[in-house]
């Protein structure tokens, strides 16, 4: 066996991680559809064209939010040592 090969700790991190990405996008997704549909006039379908783009990227920004975060903890605990 190579160090190359994924452990199976990686490959349950890979799943979570999948999963939490899809659990924020509906999430996101789903308050920025109340959000449209409350304050806006527009039809349904654009509001939901409107909430899936909000989602993915309220997802994406999220997730690099979390990174940059693990980044500078990451740099501070090796400054420390």
């Amino acid at each position: 066996m190579t160090s190359k090969d994924p452990t199976m700790m990686d490959i349950i991190g890979n799943i979570l991680s999948r999963l939490v990405s899809v659990a924020l996008f509906l999430v996101i997704g789903l308050l920025a559809l109340v959000a449209f549909m409350g304050r806006t006039d527009l039809h349904l379908g654009v509001c939901v064209l409107l909430a899936i783009v909000a989602g993915i990227i309220g997802t994406i920004l999220v997730r690099l939010l979390f990174r940059g975060i693990a980044a500078l903890v990451g740099l501070s605990n090796r400054s420390e040592s």
